[in-house]
């Protein structure tokens, strides 16, 4: 997914759960301004239940999924504590309020009726907290006492006389669902990439929670709005708090995403530098290797000795040249491919490497440069090798291969000289790199 994509939808995420919060507060306002009227202080616990949920969708809104901003502005575990304490104390203040609340009375035509109802909706209370073990609690409560708010409210809405609660009771059902898909998170370290996929942060699920939420804060809006509409001072304070938050959303996401693209751009341009900057230093490296091959190969001792086959001077002429010219390898063949020497081995010498591709272009008569990828202990090196004929009065006699690798001291004297950190890839695993691992010693070599 682009960076301008989990852009978006960290900035939906954000406002969804300022919505959120804005919601539960208006719900705390309009049972506030009842309470305003009764002084009851049981009616305390729908206000400081819905207060806890709106702040614990203020926490929510501080958690952002991004590979740029990877951890939440609090701290990732503080704000998951935080987000958990304030949901599940909102729920569970809930639950107290609506139980401890007597139950409006039936008129004498619907009791019949309700005795039943009454008698599935006890038994309904009671299952949801079977079982509940602390860490439950913390990671799968939300869910759990959601719905059981709605049943609450759905038990107060048929068994009691107050129908008006039924929206409420949805819009918590609806919760419920969106609580749900958020413990998905729990399955992102599956090792199969299917529910990785699905699961993963901006995924199905992510995304579904997130619109099960809006459904849920809509419902709940509404109906309360329907209700603060009739109170002049409640309206005009909520529409100024609205109006408010709207603004501030809307001038922090354009600002942000303008500053965002202008990053992007920044870090673009730099990219684009940095990758020119590298370039030109392989480009540098090749050229010399290349060089010293050649100055090898024109040497008359060398081109003599490759003649008398006399592998004791060519390991006189070879080793001293690749200690000074500071390569990994240095390799002479004859005019059939066939090694005489190795100044890195000097006794591995006989085999052939005459299917070499760089070793038949030299043979040909061409000079060639190359970046390849070989073999290392730990893994794969990048190495930059030249093979040049060796000519004896225009006659192709051997070649002579030098190659050099692109390893740490590499890309650190580059670091050293322009500031640039680098890594070096062969075949997608990282070869070499300036980046330093947690322990200050040892190189980051994760890809």
């Amino acid at each position: 997914m682009t960076l301008i994509a989990q852009f978006l939808l960290v900035n939906v995420h954000f406002v969804l759960s300022l919505l959120a919060a804005l919601v539960m507060f208006s719900v705390a306002w309009l049972y506030f301004d009842a309470w305003l009227n009764s002084k009851d202080i049981k009616e305390g616990y729908k206000i400081l239940g819905f207060i806890l949920l709106s702040i614990s969708f203020v926490v929510q809104s501080t958690i952002i999924e991004q590979s740029l901003l990877e951890h939440s502005l609090l701290g990732a575990e503080t704000s998951n504590m935080l987000r958990a304490l304030f949901r599940v104390s909102g729920y569970l203040i809930l639950i107290i309020g609506q139980i401890v609340i007597p139950l409006q009375p039936l008129p004498a035509y619907r009791k019949k009726g309700a005795k039943k109802s009454k008698k599935t909706s006890t038994a309904a209370l009671v299952v949801p907290f079977l079982g509940l073990t602390a860490v439950q609690l913390s990671s799968f409560s939300f869910p759990l006492l959601a719905i059981l708010v709605a049943f609450l409210y759905l038990r107060r809405s048929t068994v009691g006389m107050e129908n008006h609660l039924k929206i409420i009771a949805l819009s918590f059902f609806i919760l419920a669902f969106s609580e749900l898909t958020g413990l998905a998170y729990l399955f992102r370290s599956s090792d199969n990439i299917t529910i990785v996929n699905i699961v993963a942060p901006f995924g199905p699920l992510w995304i579904l929670e997130r619109v099960l939420l809006a459904v849920a804060m809509f419902v709940l809006g509404r109906w309360a709005w329907s209700y603060l509409f009739k109170r002049l001072e409640t309206q005009l304070f909520i529409i100024f708090t609205t109006s408010i938050l709207c603004i501030f959303l809307i001038t922090t996401i354009f600002f942000t995403f303008a500053s965002l693209n202008n990053l992007r751009g920044d870090i673009l341009e730099s990219l684009e530098t940095d990758v020119g900057v590298l370039s030109y230093t392989i480009g540098s490296k090749k050229a010399e290797v290349l060089s010293d091959a050649q100055l090898v190969a024109q040497n008359s001792e060398t081109i003599s000795a490759i003649l008398e086959t006399d592998k004791t001077r060519l390991e006189n002429l070879a080793v001293p040249i690749l200690l000074a010219k500071r390569q990994v390898s240095l390799v002479i063949v004859s005019d059939s491919g066939a090694v005489l020497m190795r100044a890195e081995e000097p006794e591995r010498t006989g085999d052939s490497l005459s299917d070499d591709p760089l070793v038949k272009r030299a043979l040909s008569g061409n000079g060639v440069v190359s970046v390849i990828t070989k073999e290392g202990v730990m893994a794969p090196v990048v190495s930059v090798q030249a093979a040049v004929p060796v000519l004896s009065e225009s006659e192709i006699v051997g070649a002579v291969v030098l190659g050099t690798d692109i390893d740490h001291a590499f890309v650190d004297g580059v670091k050293k000289k322009t500031g640039l950190d680098a890594s070096i890839y062969a075949d997608n695993v990282k070869s070499a790199t300036t980046f330093i691992a947690p322990d200050g010693k040892s190189r980051n070599r994760e890809n």
